[in-house]
């Protein structure tokens, strides 16, 4: 049997055809993170170069999904022969730290997060290349139409959820 596989959407052009990159911060593990700890499910990275006060971590977990198709709107008619997935997830905290160069005694810290959980069915079709698509294309989320500025993430920090054009 010959499959093919289709994602189910069609991009339209975007005017100008703008170069898209996914951003990626230029992380060192090796170099810069030391574990943890280390379940086996999870996992928890340090960065040995931040401030034990404002420590940088990542987090990374694995778990099973009995059935990846609960919860989503999949025809039982169309459903995979396995329903098994996984979930991964992938979650940086750290702290910004704000200091004024004329007032030694200020400092104000800044504590974010952010994490990424991919939701998978156990499936030789989904590639990794898929994945990263599916990555890039939620990334893209943070941005307006064919624009690689942060006046969406401005926006939507404030509660505008709209995108603009729609």
């Amino acid at each position: 049997m010959a499959t093919t596989t289709n994602v189910g959407y069609t991009d339209t052009a975007i005017a100008g055809n703008p170069t898209l990159n996914l951003l990626r911060g230029p992380v060192n593990f090796g170099s810069d993170f030391r574990i943890k700890s280390n379940t086996g499910s999870e996992l928890v990275l340090v960065n040995l170069t931040s401030p034990v006060d404002r420590p940088e971590k990542f987090r990374f977990s694995f778990g099973e999904i009995a059935n990846i198709y609960s919860g989503t709107e999949v025809d039982p008619s169309v459903y995979a022969p396995s329903k098994k997935g996984v979930s991964v997830l992938c979650q940086l905290t750290e702290t910004i730290s704000v200091t004024d160069a004329a007032d030694p005694s200020y400092r104000v810290d800044l504590p974010v997060s952010a994490h990424l959980v991919l939701k998978l069915p156990s499936n030789e079709n989904l590639t990794s290349a898929m994945i990263q698509t599916l990555v890039a294309r939620l990334v893209s989320g943070l941005y307006e139409t064919g624009l690689t500025t942060t006046s969406r993430i401005s926006s939507l920090v404030r509660g505008s959820l709209t995108p603009a054009g729609l």
